[in-house]
């Protein structure tokens, strides 16, 4: 019973705060994205906006290439900017991306350029941000790449020190003592863990429940239980006042399970363990079932149920069919216990080879070198091959004084004693059998009596403590009362002179009023002789204004009208190239007649909103973006694999620059439509329209598609519809720019035109 569920620390302790933004800040982004004034707040908002759709929770492969979108557009901009620290950013933003697309080669290469560009720039904070992420390329299950991940964690602390950064300090301490405790270097691990403990509370964290139940395991496993049960009472009540609900409640539980099984209450670690995995079942958390069912088995074997045990572990087996190597570790040390304790030997033995394999495979002082030494000594004293017992208590007694294990080498001494005895070697048997028994008593002596007590007591002094607390409260209550009621008579008092004064003011007042009535009847006088003279002027005006309104009414109708017969006369003209597309059969011909109908529609959409509109000037740009795609839709077959991320800013434009930005967007979605996507491929196609302070308009069309084809020019070898885009962005005096970056993007920036 040593598994210490070490696998959920990295997962369940909140490894790095989240530099991402919530799902819904990305409409305020967007929003503070079309008031950006200079290239620096664009380059932060757009990395903000990558942040968010990368962090998303459950994110899609489309968030994430939303995502480096954003991220992409800002690392285009710091191409003219050259600010190291942008560029650093983008690199660290890149390798988050590609690390979430499982694109580990491109995410590691950019954050060691990130990694270069800092290491000359005195830009502390950044470069501890981008020695964590590094870390994260790095796994815990094999040494030397821990050994690596423990460097760079390490250098990212020391960085955060000399920024002053101290969350991100304890979050760096964290991350380095639970790589020492997935190591075995548990001085080293609680060295670490106290510092970042003592961070968080200078911060003032009050989340600490994971970092008290990994402290617990430390101290567990170093036999220490009265700190490790007080660590993980600790964790427990933290996780209540933090109304903690999470899967981290699965660690906890597990722990307190190994707790009580090292001072023999198995009862009370069958429950802790049965609650451990009742909350892995409920989150469906394979990892977490195994670790736990693990540690079940061995309070089954502690408890003579082996059978019992066997049955779960062949579960395990059967969930778990590709194990890592300390899975498959645990999986055969746990086979030989079961089948020993059956007295099936035969079957035991199958296992023997494959652990002493393991064995030769780490270093000598390895942490799961005890629980190889274990299986094999139980093995062979129960087959009584009483000499490989003995060397492999010696070896165990090595690995166990290296790295602080008390509990097992109590266990140990035991062991050694019974091979000792059974090889007629007393002096050496004696000698054991007094150190396990000094050993024995100085653990659970000690551990269940002096040191259980003293952590009672402890707790009684914390209820003592709250009763204290909840008196002082009561007094300072009672305190506050009565100044309050002090309080309300020194306002009685202010209130009665108040309105003494209140009453000489008031006959002041009465006479000062006397006066100033009679100088206002005077002036009213005057005021009715001038009021009655504006009141011929206003007559004259209301009928000047009644026909002047109905002069635009007449305008209002003529210009509907005219809206009107403009998009009926196009509907008339799109039915005649239908007709003429009945009698084609040429290929070209009937591809040039649709192109024709979908412009023709583009156009017609404008003239139909302003006819439908109140407002006989303005197309509202959402509407009709929404309205344009949906015609597509209906026109083009397959296109329910394409999905079209909108992202319309409130914009309205006149009519004579809606027309041109709608030929634009029916121009670049056909293209996106027919030729982005072959083969019923599915994609995201990505429409913005974007307003800046200067009243400049961005609009956008990206797709992720194939791109153009190898060695194709644009410029050179572009279609009509490119050189009709062209056209139509110099009637707007804007600028277009078409690119291939991740599929085909087509800018247009162009300014406001005010009729």
């Amino acid at each position: 019973m040593y598994r210490l569920a070490l696998v959920f620390h990295l997962m369940l302790m909140g490894i790095l705060p989240c530099m991402g933004q919530p799902e819904s800040a990305v409409p305020v982004l967007l929003h503070q994205l079309t008031k950006a004034t200079s290239d620096t707040q664009k380059i932060n908002i757009l990395l903000q906006l990558g942040n968010a759709y990368i962090d998303r929770e459950g994110e899609s492969t489309a968030d994430l290439d939303s995502g480096l979108l954003y991220i992409g557009q800002a690392a285009r901009i710091n191409e003219h900017v050259k600010d190291t620290r942008w560029e650093a950013r983008c690199l660290y933003a890149f390798s988050k991306a590609y690390r979430e697309k499982k694109m580990p080669n491109e995410g590691k290469t950019a954050i060691l350029k990130a990694s270069a560009i800092l290491e000359g720039a005195n830009l502390p904070d950044d470069l501890g941000d981008v020695l964590m992420e590094q870390g994260n390329y790095y796994s815990v299950d094999d040494e030397p790449q821990l050994k690596e991940k423990i460097r760079l964690y390490e250098e990212a602390n020391l960085q955060y020190h000399k920024a002053g950064d101290k969350k991100n300090e304890a979050n760096a301490l964290r991350m380095t003592g639970d790589c020492y405790h997935c190591w075995g270097k548990f001085p080293e691990a609680l060295q670490t863990l106290n510092k970042a403990l003592a961070l968080y509370k200078e911060t003032g964290r009050k989340d600490l429940q994971g970092l008290y139940d990994l402290l617990g395991i430390i101290a567990t496993g170093t036999g220490d239980y009265s700190l490790g049960m007080t660590y993980g009472l600790m964790a427990v009540r933290t996780a209540e006042e933090q109304h903690d609900s999470s899967l981290q409640l699965c660690t906890i539980y597990n722990r307190l399970g190994i707790t009580y099984y090292q001072l023999g209450d198995y009862k009370q670690a069958e429950e802790s363990l049965n609650k451990a995995l009742k909350i892995a079942d409920r989150y469906k958390d394979t990892a977490s079932i195994l670790v736990v069912s693990t540690n079940i088995v061995a309070n089954y074997l502690k408890t003579d149920r082996p059978e019992a045990a066997l049955t779960l572990l062949n579960n395990i087996v059967k969930i778990y069919r590709q194990p890592i190597f300390k899975d498959r570790l645990w999986i055969l040390a746990n086979m030989v216990k079961c089948y020993t304790a059956m007295r099936q030997y035969d079957k035991a033995k199958t296992f023997i080879p494959g652990l002493q394999s393991h064995s030769r495979e780490m270093s000598a002082y390895n942490y799961y070198q005890t629980l190889i030494y274990d299986a094999l000594i139980n093995y062979y004293l129960a087959t009584r091959q009483y000499m490989d017992a003995s060397f492999y208590c010696s070896l165990q007694n090595d690995v166990c004084k290296k790295i602080g294990l008390v509990n097992v080498l109590s266990h140990n001494y035991l062991c050694w004693f019974q091979a000792d005895s059974a090889l007629k070697n007393y002096p050496a048997a004696i000698k054991h059998y007094q150190e396990y028994k000094i050993m024995n008593d100085s653990l659970f002596q000690i551990a269940k009596a002096g040191q259980i007590a003293r952590l009672q007591v402890r707790f009684d002094i914390d209820k003592k403590d709250k009763d204290i607390r909840l008196q002082q409260q009561s007094i300072e209550l009672l305190t506050r009362q009565g100044q309050l009621q002090r309080s309300a008579l020194k306002e009685a008092r202010l209130t009665r002179n108040v309105i003494i004064s209140g009453a000489i003011m008031l006959l002041l007042l009465l006479v000062l009023g006397g006066s100033r009535y009679l100088m206002k009847q005077q002036n009213n006088r005057q005021l009715r002789q001038k009021q009655d003279e504006i009141y011929q002027q206003n007559l004259s005006l209301q009928q000047l204004i009644t026909t002047q309104d109905k002069l635009l009414e007449e305008k209002e109708w003529l210009l509907k009208e005219i809206h009107h017969r403009v998009k009926n006369n196009l509907q008339i003209v799109m039915s005649l190239l239908n007709t003429q597309a009945a009698y084609l059969h040429d290929a070209d011909a009937l591809e040039a007649i649709r192109e024709s109908k979908h412009r023709m529609q583009a156009i017609s959409l404008i003239h139909q909103k302003l006819y439908q509109s109140e407002n006989m000037a303005l197309i509202d740009m959402q509407t009709y973006t929404r309205e344009l795609i949906s015609y597509l839709k209906d026109n083009f077959e397959g296109i329910q694999r394409i999905y079209f991320d909108l992202q319309i800013a409130p914009v309205q434009l006149d009519v004579a620059q809606a027309v041109p930005v709608g030929l634009i967007l029916n121009e670049a979605l056909t293209n996106a439509i027919k030729y982005a996507f072959p083969e019923n491929r599915q994609g995201t196609v990505v429409v913005s329209l974007l307003c800046t302070l200067d009243s400049q308009f961005i609009l956008s069309i990206a797709d992720n598609g194939q791109g153009f084809p190898p060695a194709f020019d644009v410029s050179v070898q572009g279609s009509m519809g490119t050189r009709l885009m062209e056209t139509l962005a110099e009637q707007l005096e804007g600028t277009i720019s078409i690119r291939q970056e991740q599929g085909v993007s087509v800018i247009v920036s162009f300014k406001q035109q005010i009729g």
